[in-house]
């Protein structure tokens, strides 16, 4: 099964509340581009699960081949997010003083 949140989180990479600097977003997508893989959501990878990012699940998953195969054999499982707390973007920490590279 290939799992993917029902939802998208606060801070996806996607978004402007993501957690890290816009150059690593680009560097994280580069390399999911490159290895034809996906994202996997930083509130899974937190508790040791692999869970597919929503939003690049449906903004960029028909350019990843792993997903594209998932859907093909039908394995592509929706669930619940559980943790949905919001984190600090980067871009407060930023403004705090607090930048993260």
């Amino acid at each position: 099964m290939l799992k993917v949140y029902q939802e998208c989180c606060h801070n996806c990479l996607l978004s402007k509340d993501r957690i890290v600097s816009p150059k690593r977003a680009k560097d994280l997508l580069n390399e999911i581009a490159e290895k034809q893989s996906y994202f996997v959501c930083h509130k899974a990878s937190i508790n040791g699960e692999e869970i597919v990012c929503k939003t690049f699940f449906d903004k960029l998953g028909h350019q990843s081949q792993m997903i594209r195969i998932a859907e093909r054999l039908n394995v592509v499982q929706f669930v619940e997010q559980n943790n949905t707390d919001k984190l600090i973007p980067y871009a407060s920490m930023n403004k705090r003083g607090k930048s993260i590279k």
